[in-house]
């Protein structure tokens, strides 16, 4: 059995109950942040779905509302702080859908890989995400900084390399409707513009160079630990979409 199986939307109800339909194994838990802050009615209605349509192979729903969009780092390490008593942690996009009998696939082998995993592929590898308290306590957290996102990946694959730790690959067989919810509307695709360019410069200064061009073994080249980062909520706010 999968411990707990995470997502988080923000919006397009639809895609959520799609991500949810894919579900076809035992899993102890489903956990969905909902950071659509009311403000898509959509992800409400697949919400109450989710609800009365749950099959007996998912033994729990459990929906965190937020007040404020949390981000994808954000989103990850807050399913991880609300599922303490789970011995690992899947998370993936709410648009990244694996196929029929991938879920049972993974479940026969995530307790064999205590670097966690990667499930996707390519631009997509961290899509779908396993990660355990060795990975956790080796490399730590995503970041928040990078806010909504894009680059967490990045600075996390670099600090699994400073720390001589490395994620298994074991992909599986998915649809994915990429970037779904930044092309959900023009708003987001001209903020991320602004935000992404943002987020890199961030990067840049956390590590002193563009991924594959670190420079440094630090962050900020202070002598802090690899998983340091201390959260900035004037940023965040100041990156926020919505």
């Amino acid at each position: 059995m999968i411990d707990v199986l995470c997502t988080a939307v923000l919006r397009d109800g639809p895609k959520l109950y799609q991500h949810f339909k894919t579900i076809d194994h035992p899993i102890k838990r489903y956990f969905i942040i909902d950071n659509s802050c009311g403000q898509d009615k959509s992800v409400a209605t697949a919400l109450n779905r989710i609800h009365q349509e749950k099959p007996k192979h998912i033994g729990e729903v459990s929906v965190l509302k937020t007040v404020q969009n949390t981000g994808y780092p954000g989103a990850v390490n807050l399913a991880i702080r609300q599922n303490t008593d789970c011995r690992h942690w899947v998370f993936t996009g709410f648009d990244w859908y694996p196929d029929k009998g991938e879920l049972k696939r993974l479940s026969d082998v995530i307790d064999d890989h205590p670097n966690g995993m990667t499930l996707g592929l390519g631009n997509d590898e961290m899509c779908g995400i396993v990660i355990t308290p060795h990975l956790l306590n080796t490399v730590g957290y995503l970041d928040e900084n990078f806010y909504p996102g894009y680059f967490e990946d990045n600075d996390y694959r670099y600090r699994q390399k400073l720390a001589g730790v490395t994620m298994s690959s074991f992909p599986l067989e998915n649809t994915h409707i990429t970037s779904s919810t930044l092309h959900s509307c023009k708003t987001f695709e001209e903020r991320n513009q602004i935000t992404f360019a943002k987020n890199f410069n961030y990067y840049v200064d956390k590590w002193g160079g563009f991924p594959d061009r670190e420079l440094y073994q630090t962050p900020f080249d202070l002598g802090y630990p690899i998983n340091y980062w201390h959260y900035d909520p004037k940023r965040t706010e100041d990156l926020r979409w919505v």
